[in-house]
């Protein structure tokens, strides 16, 4: 990954998260210090068997991007998790989350031969509604798991998406 990749990603990751953005850093603010090495690790674990990064651009700037984690394990090789989805700033509410998270279905599917993809959100965001519009499933949460402040304890949605016909709920 270039220089110039690796800044804007940085960047995008630090303008989301201080906006309150969900996204791997729970006490806002952040700067490129708490950033850089998380984002530095992330890149590292790249690999063609291992984490990919997925990028949207539009006319040539980062408008957002997202992580897809395989499973190397025999058990769990036919799904993967999706996590750190976010939308640059100035970007936001031209669709780009929704596309992002078209493509990471088809890529999986298509391309992986993967049958279903997972992630874990934060409650309490309006997220489950995001995603449920996407066809994503709830299938359970853990209950206060997220503590971000004395009082403000969370729930950790789980959430499925089924990519082969598979698991469904009524709608």
């Amino acid at each position: 990954m270039d220089e110039r990749t690796r800044e804007l990603l940085l960047t995008c990751w630090r303008e989301v998260t201080n906006a309150g953005g969900a996204v791997g850093f729970p006490f806002p603010p952040v700067d490129d210090g708490h950033v850089r090495p998380v984002l530095e690790a992330m890149v590292g674990a790249l690999e063609p068997a291992g984490d990919r990064l997925l990028l949207a651009t539009f006319d040539g700037q980062l408008a957002g991007w997202l992580l897809l984690s395989l499973n190397a394990g025999a058990l769990t090789r036919h799904w993967a998790r999706v996590s750190r989805v976010q939308t640059a700033l100035e970007h936001r509410g031209r669709g780009v989350g929704r596309a992002l998270m078209e493509e990471a279905a088809r890529s999986a599917h298509e391309d992986l031969g993967l049958d279903q993809l997972h992630l874990e959100l934060r409650a309490g965001l309006g997220l489950e509604d995001f995603y449920g519009r996407l066809g994503w499933e709830e299938v359970g949460r853990w209950p206060g798991a997220l503590q971000l402040s004395g009082e403000d304890r969370r729930d950790e949605v789980l959430m499925l998406l089924p990519l082969t016909g598979g698991r469904t709920v009524d709608r």
